[in-house]
């Protein structure tokens, strides 16, 4: 992951940036240590229409039926000067928590797409699970998508491009993964197999079940 303030590496179970020190402590310092409750899209700035906010909710509930384990979510607002939409993401990953989705979308696994009024920017923030399917250019690629709706003030339909290329990314991404994980219980099973060959019967090792394999679960 890159750190929220300097956009430097950091690994994501360092306490803070190697390079500038930024910190969880410092982002609850300056936004507030407290928890906020969010909607799914959570419009502060009222800058989306009825049939957007309907569309939009259509769009994300289709997303979630194809992969019930991730969060998708959005957070509209105009934000003050000096507030960086990078560090806002990175404070409401941490301290946000969207409703109805205590349990079965922890914010690990959240896509959180942040859209400042003010600035008329728009940014992705991940957390630390999504930040491992989905790259930093699979996110440009995606923001760029949506690069026309955006300067058509269309912000609906922009954030809902947004979320479906990224929806592309992940099934690409789960079915490689599944690929990955088929191979490595192959050459496991080939492996054991070979080893047992000389070995009188009491001595041979059991060949492990079958584990699940990892995947990205998609309708």
């Amino acid at each position: 992951m890159k750190c929220p303030k300097c956009q430097r590496p950091v690994d994501h179970e360092a306490e803070s940036c190697y390079s500038c020190g930024y910190s969880e402590l410092e982002a609850a310092e300056r936004y507030g240590a407290n928890h906020v409750q969010l909607s799914r899209v959570h419009d502060a700035a009222a800058c989306l229409r009825k049939q957007e906010r309907d569309d939009l909710a259509e769009a994300l509930d289709h997303l979630e039926m194809k992969f019930p384990q991730m969060l998708f979510c959005a957070y509209l607002g105009s934000l003050p000067p000096g507030v960086s939409m990078s560090e806002l993401g990175f404070w409401l990953l941490n301290h946000g928590q969207v409703k109805g989705a205590e349990y079965a979308r922890p914010n690990e696994n959240a896509i959180l797409l942040i859209l400042d009024m003010n600035s008329k920017q728009i940014g992705v923030s991940l957390g630390y699970f999504a930040e491992s399917l989905i790259t930093e250019e699979d996110a440009y690629r995606a923001l760029m998508h949506a690069r026309p709706n955006l300067i058509n003030a269309e912000f609906g339909e922009a954030l809902e491009r947004i979320f479906l290329r990224l929806s592309r990314v992940l099934r690409k991404k789960g079915r490689k993964l599944q690929k990955v994980s088929h191979q490595e219980l192959q050459d496991q099973s080939r492996a054991l197999n070979r080893n047992v060959l000389d070995l009188p019967p009491h001595l041979r090792p059991e060949l492990p079940e079958k584990q699940p394999e990892i995947e990205l679960r998609s309708a």
